[in-house]
C-alpha cells in the first residue's frame, strides 16, 4: 500500500486565510504563523 500526501493550501491553492481577511475585514487574520513568534498572541 502506499499513500501520498499533500498540503493543498499554500501549495496547490492560495492561503484560505487571506481571502478570508478580505471579506471579513479582519486584517488581523492576515498574519502567517510564522510571522508570530508568541503562539499565545496568534491564538
Amino acid at each position: 500500500m502506499h499513500i501520498v500526501c499533500l498540503d493543498l493550501e499554500g501549495v496547490l491553492v492560495p492561503e484560505i486565510w487571506i481571502e478570508f481577511a478580505t471579506r471579513t475585514g479582519i486584517p488581523e487574520l492576515r498574519r502567517p504563523t510564522p510571522d508570530e513568534p508568541d503562539y499565545d498572541k496568534l491564538m
